[in-house]
């Protein structure tokens, strides 16, 4: 997971980049994953944001690439990582 800003120029320590990570599955399963290149440049197509919901009730569970901050020295950048590449969902109830 490069940063889009910074394009992988930045030391690694800052911590800006995350991976290299593994992407599960392909075109055609839940978890959509493909690498491919586009205009030169290494490129991949993942799910940011997971939603399952069984209508009948009143929860639905979810999972979100990262964390819900974009801020880099925030505590939740990139706080869910690990629970999105395992595919492991929070669930959420009225």
């Amino acid at each position: 997971m490069t940063n889009l800003f910074f394009n992988g120029r930045l030391p690694r320590w800052l911590g800006f980049d995350r991976g290299p990570c593994v992407a599960i599955g392909g075109r055609a399963t839940i978890h959509q994953a493909q690498l491919y290149t586009s205009s030169g440049r290494c490129t991949s197509f993942l799910p940011g944001y997971r939603i399952v919901s069984d209508l009948a009730t009143d929860e639905s569970f979810s999972n979100l690439a990262g964390g819900p901050s974009d801020r880099r020295f925030s505590r939740w950048y990139c706080s869910d990582l690990k629970n999105w590449l395992v595919g492991k969902y929070k669930r959420l109830a009225a």
